[in-house]
C-alpha cells in the first residue's frame, strides 16, 4: 500500500498572511514501526498457543491412552453385545505400546489377544455374534488362525456376519468363515488367482557404480537375487510357484467349502478376476447388497426383536476392547504357567534400542533369561515370525536356547514365517510346531557384499592404498574383489553352510546327505516340512500351548498363566523409557531413540507426513514387503565384516492369500 499525502491547505492567490505549506520532498513520513512487533509478538503467541495445545492434547493422550498409568481393563460388557473385527491395522504376533501413537489408531492387534478374544467370547452369554468388518492385511498363518478361532467360535451357535466395502482376496477368505456376508453397492471384490511380481536392482546398482557379490548355498537360496540380477533363477522360480500353487488350492477349496460351490466353478470365477457387487451376488460369492448402517439395523433387530424402532442402535464393542476386559487371558489362579517369548523381524547382533522392528541377539537372549530364571515359568514357548538375517547372531541365540534347555523345556512356535535363521533358532528347541502355512526351510547360507568402488569413480574420487602383505586390502569395499579374496570367501560361506546342515541332521536326527537334499537354501510349507521330518507337529499358537501344557504336566483343558516376553510396558513407562528416564539397562540403547520419537511427536501435533511418506503409503503391501527385504539385507551387509554371512530366507512370500 502507498502512503497518500494529505491535502494542502487552500491559499488565496493574493495571500492572506499565512506560510506557504511546505514542499512535498520535505514532508515527515509516518514510520510503521509497531508492525514488526506486532508480527513478532504474533508469531510468538501462535507459537506459544500450539505448544500449549499441544500439551493439552499430549496430556489428553496419556489419559485416554494408558488411563494415567493404569491398565485400562476396567471395561464393562453388557448383554447383547456384538463385537467387532476389523484389521485395517493388521495383526501382529507382539504388539508393543508405542510412545507417540496418540490415539492408538495405528497400532496392529496382537494374534494372542485375538485369540483369546474370540475363545472367551464362545461362552461368554453376554456376547450376541459377530460382526467382521474386513479391512487391512495381514500373513497367511495369523490369518488362518483367526479363521480356524472364528470357526470354533460358530459351534456355539452364535452369529458371525461379514461386510465388506472394497475387498481384496485375503479379506474375503476371513469373511468366507461368515454365516452370511453382505457387501456395499459401490464396492469393488478382487477374486484373481494368485501370482506375485519381483523387483531387482542390478540396474540401478550398476547405474550407481554398486557391485553386490554374492555367494549363496545352495541354487534355492535366493535371497541376494534381488540387488545382483536382473530376475529370478529359475531355481528360485521353481520354490516359489510351488509356494503360490499350494496357496491357491487352498483358498479355492475353503472358499468352495464354505459357499457350497465346487473347486471347479471357484478356479472359474478367479479367472475372471474382478467383481462388481452384483456380479458377486450373483455368482454366489456374497448373500446380499447394503450399507454399513443397514447392515447394523439388521443385526440390531436380531439381537433384539423387542427393538421397533424405525433405527434400532446395535451395542457394539471391539475385539480388542473386549480382549483388554479383566476376564481376558489365558491364565488361573496359580502363578505357575508358561512364558511366551516373542521372536519377529530380521535377525540382527547387538541390542534393540526400542524403536526398531527386529530381533537383536543380545535383547532376544535377554528375555529368554529373564523367562529361565522365573520361578513361576514352567516351560518356554518361543514364537517365531522371522525370515533370518546374521549367522553369527542367530549362532549366539541358538546357544543360548541350548543352555536354557537344561533347566526347562523350550518349545518353538512358528508363526508365518520360521525360516533360514529363524528355523537355526528353532531347531535349538526341544521340540518344533509350524501351522501348515508357515514358510520354514530355507536351510542355507549367502553372502551379499556390496562394492561400492564403480561409485567412487563415477564421482571422481580416486583411491591409494599403503598394504604390509597381500591380506591388508580383504573386504575393502572402495576396493573391487580380486579372485583370491573371491575363493576365500566362498570357502568361508561353505564352512558356515556345511555347521549349518550338521546342526540340523543333529537336530532332526538324520545323516548329513539326507540332510542337505532338503537344505540347498528351499523353502517348506509347514505341511511339507513335517512330512520331510524337519519340524515335530502342525499347528497353531493354541496347539503349541496344548503341548508344551501336557510337558509340564497340566492336565488337558486346564489354564495356565501366561507370561510375555518382553514384558508389556504401560505409555507412561513406555515414553519415559524412549528418553532413557526411569533406570534403563545398561545394554539398552534408548536414548538414541529420543530424537526419532520427538520427530514423530512434531508430525503427530502438526499433521503433516514427508513426500517420502505419502509414496511410501501409495504402494502395494508387496512392494514395500520386497523393499522392506532388500533393506534388511543392506543393513546387515553394513554392519560390517562379521555380518556378511547370512541366514535369510528369498524374497519374502507376499501375502497370500
Amino acid at each position: 500500500m502507498q502512503d497518500t499525502v494529505p491535502p494542502s491547505h487552500e491559499m488565496s492567490s493574493h495571500g492572506s498572511g499565512h506560510l506557504p505549506p511546505p514542499p512535498l520532498s520535505a514532508t515527515r513520513k509516518k514510520t510503521r514501526w509497531w508492525i514488526p512487533v506486532v508480527v513478532i509478538v504474533g508469531l510468538f503467541v501462535a507459537i506459544l498457543g500450539a505448544i500449549v495445545i499441544g500439551i493439552m492434547i499430549f496430556v489428553a493422550s496419556l489419559g485416554s491412552m494408558a488411563d494415567f498409568g493404569g491398565s485400562g481393563k476396567s471395561k464393562t460388557i453388557h448383554s447383547n453385545t456384538v463385537l467387532l473385527l476389523n484389521l485395517r491395522n493388521g495383526v501382529e504376533e507382539y504388539s508393543q505400546t508405542t510412545p507417540f501413537s496418540f490415539d492408538g489408531s495405528g497400532q496392529p492387534a496382537d494374534l494372542l489377544s485375538l485369540l483369546n478374544a474370540i475363545r472367551d467370547a464362545k461362552d461368554d452369554d453376554k456376547i450376541a455374534g459377530i460382526l467382521i468388518e474386513a479391512g487391512g492385511i495381514t500373513g497367511t498363518t495369523k490369518l488362518a488362525e483367526l479363521r480356524e478361532a472364528l470357526a470354533d467360535f460358530k459351534t456355539s451357535k452364535k452369529f458371525i456376519y461379514a461386510y465388506l466395502e472394497n475387498a481384496s482376496r485375503q479379506q474375503y477368505l476371513l469373511a468366507t468363515v461368515a454365516d452370511s456376508i453382505f457387501m456395499h453397492q459401490e464396492g469393488i471384490l478382487e477374486f484373481n488367482t494368485m501370482g506375485t511380481t519381483g523387483m531387482f536392482f542390478k540396474r540401478l546398482s550398476t547405474s550407481l557404480g554398486v557391485d553386490w557379490h554374492v555367494e549363496q548355498f545352495e541354487e534355492y537360496k535366493s535371497a541376494a537375487e534381488q540387488p545382483s540380477r536382473e530376475n529370478w533363477s529359475e531355481p528360485a522360480k521353481r520354490e516359489l510357484r510351488a509356494i503360490i500353487e499350494q496357496r491357491q488350492r487352498s483358498f479355492v477349496n475353503t472358499v468352495a467349502s464354505a459357499r457350497s460351490m465346487d473347486t471347479t466353478a471357484v478356479l472359474s470365477l478367479m479367472n475372471t478376476g474382478v467383481f462388481i457387487p452384483d456380479s458377486a451376488l450373483k455368482y454366489k460369492l456374497i448373500d446380499g447388497l447394503s450399507r454399513s448402517e443397514d447392515i447394523r439395523e439388521h443385526i440390531a433387530r436380531i439381537v433384539d426383536p423387542s427393538d421397533t424402532t424405525r433405527h434400532p442402535k446395535l451395542r457394539t464393542r471391539t475385539l480388542a476392547d473386549y480382549a483388554n476386559r479383566d476376564a481376558s487371558g489365558d491364565h488361573t489362579g496359580t502363578d505357575d504357567g508358561i512364558a511366551i517369548v516373542y521372536a519377529s523381524g530380521p535377525i540382527s547382533s547387538g541390542s534393540n534400542s526400542g524403536m526398531n522392528a527386529g530381533i537383536y541377539s543380545k535383547s532376544l537372549i535377554k528375555q529368554l533369561r529373564k523367562a529361565a530364571e522365573n520361578k513361576n515359568v514352567k516351560g518356554i514357548l518361543l514364537r517365531i515370525d522371522s525370515p533370518g538375517g546374521s549367522a553369527l547372531a542367530s549362532d549366539e541365540i541358538w546357544e543360548a536356547i541350548r543352555d536354557i534347555r537344561k533347566t526347562k523345556p523350550v518349545y518353538a512356535s512358528m508363526s508365518d514365517v520360521a525360516a533360514s535363521g529363524g528355523y537355526y533358532i528353532a531347531m535349538a528347541c526341544d521340540t518344533i510346531i509350524a501351522h501348515p502355512s508357515t514358510i520354514t526351510g530355507s536351510i542355507g547360507v549367502i553372502m551379499a557384499i556390496p562394492n561400492i568402488s564403480g561409485t567412487l569413480g563415477k564421482i571422481g574420487i580416486t583411491v591409494d592404498t599403503i598394504s604390509l602383505g597381500a591380506s591388508s586390502q580383504f573386504m575393502n569395499g572402495a576396493l573391487p574383489l580380486n579372485p583370491a579374496d573371491k575363493v576365500q570367501l566362498r570357502a568361508f560361506g561353505a564352512g558356515v553352510y556345511h555347521r549349518f546342515v550338521d546342526r540340523v541332521a543333529q537336530a532332526r536326527h538324520k545323516e548329513f546327505e539326507e540332510t542337505r537334499a532338503l537344505a540347498k537354501g528351499r523353502v517348506w510349507t509347514g505341511t511339507d516340512a513335517h512330512r520331510n521330518g524337519l519340524i515335530d507337529a502342525v499347528g497353531g499358537l493354541y496347539t503349541s500351548l496344548d503341548m508344551l501344557k501336557k510337558r509340564i504336566g497340566v492336565e488337558a483343558g486346564k489354564k495356565v498363566k501366561i507370561y510375555i516376553y518382553p514384558e508389556k510396558v504401560e505409555f507412561i513407562q513406555a515414553l519415559l523409557k524412549a528418553f532413557n528416564i526411569g533406570g534403563a539397562d545398561d545394554d539398552d540403547e534408548t536414548s538414541a531413540a529420543a530424537p526419532k520419537l520427538l520427530t514423530r511427536m512434531v508430525q503427530h501435533l502438526a499433521g503433516t507426513n514427508t513426500v517420502a511418506q505419502e509414496v511410501w503409503k501409495s504402494l502395494s503391501p508387496a512392494l514395500q514387503q520386497q523393499i522392506r527385504h532388500m533393506a534388511s539385507i543392506g543393513a546387515i551387509a553394513a554392519q560390517g565384516n562379521n555380518e556378511n554371512v547370512m541366514l535369510m530366507m528369498p524374497d519374502p512370500i507376499p501375502y497370500l492369500p
